[in-house]
């Protein structure tokens, strides 16, 4: 198919142009021996490192589809000392879960670990399956994290493929296209099933995952001290920043919320959200949605709920700010003392103010309720 030019070292360590043939990737000879040793002279200590028991494996896993790892171990450590057990993670109140997980976004994780807590306990003993079929059945276990666990519990020959791999095997292969796009993904992850080879699958997918973390990072990576820089299509073509392809960002969708904060004496309202929306499971304060910024929110609550007496004092905050995956909230806090005796819906649930820190909130009432100049909590 003809040649191209990349980069390449002459004598003195002195950078030129290479011819390179355009032909199908193979493969660098001894890739995995040599990803595992470079592995063994990193000093990166994680809680999880060389764990192999399921639960645990399973339970980082599930933080690290949310976070960094340095974020990720505050909260692994949370979980383990209060759920030491999957057993003792299926007997908690979801509640309880949901305040652990607050501040990683994206709850329906923590529903998840939940209900799949409680599937391994009431099913199957507390015992994981130890296939990547069996992984892979599981609520909210997808093929990473099957081939995670299943590597890393069982030695089962499962490449995981994240976004750190997924970057490490663009860069290195040339592979284009949208990694979103099945057909894609299925050839990273026949890519990284190939360079694994017979490899130790653990150490393997441990070595893959420190090298996206600390070598092949997605802005500036260190190329030139790249073990496998003289394999790297990215790196022999100066299209490092090229690979892997950006994924089409979706627009955001703007949402305008009222919440209302009903103060009497020792007392506030909240409402728990259990319908298929942001938040799901976690508790707010009663809340009105307008399709346009909140210009005058005592209207807005007036409109929302006509039952209210007329709320004095009152004081107004916002707009505070959350941006999620795909949408962009932006809020507005009305807080009132509520003297007078009415018909509260049925569904607001009175708690004593002193207990809000108990609950699990999301981001943006917590950072409301933590922030000294709202006064909420004494």
């Amino acid at each position: 198919m003809g040649n191209f030019y990349g980069f390449g070292y002459g004598m003195h360590g002195m950078r030129i142009f290479v011819p390179m043939t355009r032909t199908r990737w193979t493969p660098p000879p001894g890739f995995a021996r040599k990803l595992i040793n470079w592995s063994r002279h990193l000093d990166r200590p994680l809680p999880w490192r060389e764990e192999q028991e399921p639960y645990r494996i399973w339970l980082s896993e599930m933080l690290l589809q949310q976070t960094r790892a340095a974020q990720a171990i505050p909260y692994y450590h949370r979980f383990v000392e209060q759920y030491p057990t999957v057993q003792e993670l299926a007997q908690a109140d979801i509640a309880e879960v949901l305040r652990l997980w607050e501040g990683l976004g994206y709850y329906n994780r923590a529903h998840f670990l939940h209900q799949t807590a409680r599937i391994v306990t009431s099913t199957r003993g507390g015992q994981f399956p130890d296939t990547y079929e069996g992984l892979l059945a599981l609520p909210g276990i997808g093929p990473y994290t099957a081939a995670a666990i299943a590597s890393f519990a069982f030695g089962r020959p499962h490449a995981v493929v994240d976004g750190n791999v997924i970057r490490i095997l663009a860069r290195l292969t040339g592979l284009e296209g949208d990694p979103a796009r099945p057909e894609v993904r299925r050839e990273f992850q026949a890519r990284a099933d190939t360079l694994m080879g017979r490899s130790d699958p653990a150490a393997f997918n441990q070595a893959m995952m420190d090298f996206g973390a600390v070598q092949c990072v997605p802005r500036q990576p260190d190329c030139p001290s790249c073990p496998f820089a003289g394999f790297c299509m990215a790196w022999n073509t100066d299209r490092v920043n090229a690979f892997p392809a950006k994924k089409t960002r979706r627009t955001l969708r703007h949402r305008y919320f009222l919440f209302l904060v009903l103060k009497k004496g020792s007392r506030t309202w909240l409402v728990r959200r259990d319908r298929g929306d942001v938040w799901r499971g976690l508790f707010t304060f009663p809340l009105h949605e307008t399709d346009a910024p909140v210009d005058d929110p005592e209207a807005l609550a007036r409109s929302g709920w006509p039952f209210l007496p007329p709320m004095r004092p009152m004081t107004i905050s916002g707009p505070w700010e959350q941006v999620l995956t795909h949408q962009h909230i932006h809020a507005w806090i009305l807080t009132a003392s509520f003297p007078r005796t009415t018909a509260i819906p049925p569904e607001w649930m009175a708690v004593e103010i002193r207990d809000l820190p108990n609950f699990a909130f999301p981001r943006i009432l917590r950072r409301f309720l933590n922030d000294p100049r709202t006064s909420l909590i004494p």
